[in-house]
């Protein structure tokens, strides 16, 4: 794993995807894949947050891989109402599906994916937390640096194995004018302090990829 925050060259938010076999936080085929909304659509979690998650919606709070999604489109929410109009008049705003191809991993990355073991004080009883949660917990991290927006993450290794030690490889898009080294590094250390107080993952490296840079304007977005 490259400890080089900035190995993958930067493009800007909206501009042609580069190839995702080159990006080891994205899976080539999942890129290609049609994520199927199922019963809770993009659409409903959008209109739910919109009413600020009222009246209650037992559906959408008792689905894990539901409340990742709205977590995630909170935080792009909030970012996206934090930058002034003279900031996304700077430069060209992205492609206006730029939003909707993170939250589309977002909406991937969640489903459940491998079972992580965890200690029991019971031998009789086994423990696990789902890979998904755990994806989840690395967007948050990442997601909470300033000028940073997680686009992909993975866990590489055999995380259904106690004690193996993994990889995490997390892809980030870097806010326009911010000092793309220092957010990678931000990021890194975030993520690495959040999965150790919230996991039992034994993580040998964090890997931060910046694959663009990104203006968003104050009227775009869902």
């Amino acid at each position: 794993m490259s400890d080089d925050p900035t190995r993958t060259p930067l493009t800007p938010a909206g501009a042609a995807p580069s190839d995702p076999a080159a990006d080891p936080a994205v899976d080539p085929a999942a890129e290609l894949e049609v994520v199927d909304d199922g019963p809770i659509s993009m659409e409903r979690l959008s209109d739910y947050l919109d009413a600020g998650r009222e009246p209650y919606d037992p559906e959408i709070e008792s689905d894990p891989s539901a409340l990742a999604q709205l977590a995630a489109l909170a935080r792009l929410r909030s970012m996206t109402a934090g930058l002034v109009a003279e900031d996304a008049a700077a430069e060209p705003a992205p492609d206006p599906s730029w939003i909707a191809g993170v939250m589309s991993r977002v909406r991937l990355e969640s489903r459940t994916g491998r079972e992580i073991p965890l200690s029991s004080p019971d031998p009789r009883s086994t423990l696990h937390v789902t890979e998904g949660a755990v994806r989840s917990l690395i967007r948050e991290a990442g997601d909470a640096v300033p000028g940073a927006v997680v686009i992909s993450c993975g866990i590489v290794g055999d995380v259904d194995r106690p004690d193996a030690v993994v990889g995490v490889e997390v892809a980030i898009s870097a806010l326009f004018g911010t000092t793309v080294p220092d957010v990678a590094d931000a990021v890194r250390e975030a993520v690495a302090a959040h999965l150790a107080a919230q996991t039992e993952l034994v993580v040998e490296a964090v890997d931060v990829t910046v694959r663009d840079v990104h203006l968003l304007d104050t009227d775009g977005g869902l």
